[in-house]
């Protein structure tokens, strides 16, 4: 029995001073760590979303009298500015009518002057008495036929003048134009569509974004616009609608954003969306790896003498593999951005500067 007991002693004795070993090992074990400081930066809390871009003024251009296509100036794809004559119509018609309204009112002016004469002469000749007081009123009443007949011919002229300026058709605005619907030769009337347009230099797009980012969207709100058929030009607008109702088919909210084509943007192109919903300034940020988890807990490592101190911090918005901390570290702490994963709270470690294209170059 002694025998079996001596050798047992020895392997537990053994044991023992391994365990002895191990401890001190653990306590003087050094782990290299990268060092760096929070970083203040400007971050903001962006809402992403897809859409298509519209114009906001595309006038479909109609004929506002008849007549025969005379001259077609613009073909479709053409670039046109406000005022230049599109389409010009044979005015052959329009002149000879107002022509005769304008000789139709000549005679007018004259009638009316020579029944004016006629009844100043009668009222001189009133005072002595010398005609009757009928013979004066029907001429008074006779000047005011004339005179109603004097207006009637004078708005005739004025109809037929501004007809005649129809037969020019002019662009209202500067923009492209998207169709023709006419050919040289061909007869309009009142009414026919003759040319459609579009505004391409301020453009509206209507996005849908999920409806849990709803309380976060407001008018006045900024928006950052991309686009396939421009992808190097950027565009930035402003929310200026959002649609009370949520789209019931795909648990959407719609917004309208306007803004100035910076080129190459045109209607019906698709739309990438990036809304500003709230933006932080100089809020203290940490790179995201060296956020760790312990025990449930968010936690940063902070270097003092050569010893991480594990310390729970509170985090707020993550951008760009970085993350805002709201409370639980200061500007200017030494905190471990690489080799967390070896570390618990008072590990000793050896300590190396980040570099700069880690800790603090990515600030904005």
């Amino acid at each position: 029995m002694k025998a079996l007991f001596l050798p047992l002693m020895l392997l537990i004795a053994s044991c023992g001073n391994g365990d002895a070993t191990a401890l001190l090992t653990d306590e003087k074990r050094i782990t290299p760590v990268v060092v760096s400081e929070p970083t203040q930066r400007d971050i903001e809390y962006v809402l992403t979303a897809l859409g298509s871009v519209e114009s906001i003024e595309d006038p479909t251009l109609s004929a506002e009298t008849s007549g025969q296509v005379r001259r077609i100036g613009v073909n479709e794809g053409d670039s046109v500015t406000e005022g230049q004559v599109l389409v010009s119509l044979d005015d052959t018609l329009h002149v000879i009518e107002t022509a005769k309204a304008e000789a139709e009112l000549r005679r007018a002016n004259v009638v009316l002057d020579n029944q004016i004469k006629e009844v100043q002469r009668l009222q001189r000749l009133a005072r002595t008495q010398s005609v009757s007081r009928d013979k004066l009123e029907d001429e008074q009443a006779q000047q005011e036929i004339l005179t109603a007949q004097r207006d009637v011919a004078r708005k005739q002229w004025e109809q037929a003048r501004h007809l005649a300026t129809k037969t020019r058709v002019k662009a209202p605005i500067n923009g492209l134009v998207t169709r023709r619907h006419i050919s040289t030769g061909d007869y309009v009337i009142d009414g026919q569509p003759l040319v459609e347009l579009v505004s391409v230099q301020r453009l509206r797009a209507r996005i849908a974004f999920p409806e849990q980012d709803a309380a976060q969207i407001e008018v006045g709100k900024q928006v950052r616009l991309k686009t396939p058929a421009a992808p190097d030009e950027l565009a930035l607008g402003v929310v200026t609608a959002v649609n009370p109702q949520i789209r019931t088919h795909n648990r959407a909210v719609e917004i309208t954003v306007e803004f100035d084509n910076p080129g190459g943007w045109l209607p019906g192109a698709s739309v990438d969306a990036e809304l500003v919903a709230a933006r932080h300034e100089q809020a203290l940020t940490v790179p995201l790896l060296a956020l760790s988890t312990r025990a449930s807990r968010s936690v940063v490592f902070v270097v003092e003498q050569d010893t991480a101190h594990a310390v729970e911090v509170k985090t707020g918005w993550r951008e760009d593999g970085w993350v805002e901390i709201l409370d639980g570290l200061n500007p200017g702490q030494p905190i471990v951005i690489e080799g967390t994963a070896m570390l618990s709270d008072g590990s000793r470690v050896q300590a190396q500067g980040a570099a700069q294209d880690v800790a603090g170059a990515q600030a904005p």
